[in-house]
């Protein structure tokens, strides 16, 4: 009990020490804490002091702040208003950079798509390049035997359609000699009026010849179009030589006619001064020959000139006259008979059942003669309206088989690239049952290693175990 006792003094002496140390720290922290309340207050009134002197001081900046306060106001809005202008400055820089990045975004995706396209053409040259190398002599022959065939094709082609143009603008200059011809016809005085329709006539006649020629042409296309090329091959080609040769057989056979008629009434138009009608029944197939390109010699209208000259001082008897008369009357009546020939023939040709003035003027009075003077001009304008036609509608046509040809050469093309892109996928489809054949092949080899595989680590744990 004694040293419990010692003890317990001992720890209420220890308790009593720590208290007194710990007593003596509170006073040393209150002192200290006394300081520092009074260095506290000594700045708390030095702080009042400095918010007094700072009122004043604020107080007197008010004062003189007042006055320019509205333009510091104005400046405050103007402020805003940049404010404002900035941020919307902003915004539009941000919505373009958006629209940039997007741009981006789809110029690099399209790049992506370039670059996968030209490998995927690398490829594909790489392949065509692998089969025209695995192509045999005999194929390559072949190939470059389909090649020059093609190209002389094309170079045929290129030749028919140089010929159709040339017929085209040989057709077309031909419309405007015969129409220049109409109108000189029409301008003429009246003192020519018969040999004008006459030589009306004959180029009708001619006209009408160039047509029937050309229209040989146009049945063609009447036909069920089952071989396109061959028929713009023989439209260009023969049928066009075999016109131009008619044409020219017409011209001919036209002057011969003419120089007789000239050779018969020679003596008669001198006497009676009818000259220029001659002149104009020679030039006129002389004018539509050099502007259709045919070669004629011009017909010697200078002779007969000079021989007009000589008429005024010549006086004949009374029997050349009777001579002059019935060669005129002759002559007349073979002109007559000429054009009553061609007009029929035309309308036989052409089809026109409405012809009228097809009765002889010879023992017709003088108003009836200019009725069927009437009639004829009638029938002169439906037939050339006719030729009209069936040129536009020979026109038409060529157009058509223009169209029809370029069809025919874009479906050529379709075809040879059809053909093409057939041996293409027959060789994919080729080199695809080559290499699920090699797969195949590669398993069923990969498969008998595993088994050698397999005995062999049997075998050696076999060995093993013996071992042990």
């Amino acid at each position: 009990q004694d040293e419990q006792l010692k003890t317990v003094q001992e720890e209420n002496e220890l308790q009593r020490q720590k208290l007194q140390e710990e007593i003596v720290e509170y006073k040393e922290q209150s002192k200290q804490h006394s300081l520092t309340i009074v260095a506290l207050e000594d700045r708390l009134q030095e702080a009042k002091q400095r918010q007094k002197t700072l009122e004043e001081e604020n107080a007197a900046l008010v004062a003189k702040m007042e006055e320019p306060r509205c333009c510091a106001r104005r400046a405050c809005a103007g402020c805003v208003k940049c404010l404002f202008r900035m941020n919307h400055a902003l915004i539009s820089l941000r919505l373009l950079r958006e629209e940039l990045a997007a741009a981006q975004s789809v110029l690099l995706s399209k790049e992506a798509v370039i670059t996968r396209l030209t490998k995927e053409l690398a490829e594909t040259r790489a392949r065509m390049s692998d089969v025209r190398g695995e192509l045999s002599e005999e194929q390559k022959v072949e190939l470059e035997r389909s090649l020059s065939r093609v190209k002389c094709q094309e170079r045929d082609l290129n030749l028919l359609r140089e010929k159709l143009s040339q017929m085209s603008s040989l057709v077309e200059k031909k419309d405007r000699a015969l129409q220049a011809a109409a109108e000189e016809l029409r301008y003429t005085p009246p003192v020519f009026q018969q040999g004008c329709v006459k030589a009306r006539f004959k180029l009708s006649s001619c006209r009408a010849r160039c047509s029937l020629g050309t229209s040989r042409v146009g049945r063609f296309f009447q036909e069920p179009a089952l071989d396109l090329a061959d028929l713009g091959a023989k439209c260009r080609g023969l049928r066009h030589e075999e016109t131009i040769r008619r044409q020219k057989e017409g011209l001919a056979e036209l002057r011969e006619r003419i120089k007789m008629l000239e050779t018969r009434r020679s003596s008669a138009l001198i006497k009676k001064g009818s000259e220029p009608l001659v002149v104009l029944t020679k030039d006129l197939p002389e004018k539509i020959v050099q502007q259709t390109g045919l070669e004629k010699e011009p017909a010697p209208t200078s002779g007969t000139e000079l021989e007009t000259g000589k008429v005024p001082g010549h006086v004949p008897n009374g029997g050349s006259r009777g001579a002059v008369g019935s060669g005129m009357a002759d002559a007349m009546d073979l002109g007559e008979k000429m054009y009553l020939d061609v007009i029929g023939a035309l309308g036989r040709l052409l089809k026109v059942e409405e012809l009228s003035g097809m009765q002889s003027l010879k023992h017709l009075p003088r108003e009836e003669r200019e009725k069927a003077g009437l009639q004829r001009r009638k029938d002169l304008e439906l037939l050339y309206n006719k030729i009209r036609n069936l040129q536009s509608r020979l026109e038409r046509k060529e157009e058509m088989l223009k169209d029809y040809e370029a069809s025919v050469e874009q479906l050529r093309l379709n075809q040879v690239s059809l053909q093409r892109c057939q041996e293409e996928v027959s060789k994919l489809e080729d080199e695809a049952y080559r290499e699920a054949e090699e797969k195949a092949l590669l398993k069923e080899a990969l498969e008998r290693t595993q088994l050698q595989l397999s005995q062999e680590r049997r075998l050696l744990r076999a060995a093993k175990v013996a071992k042990v």
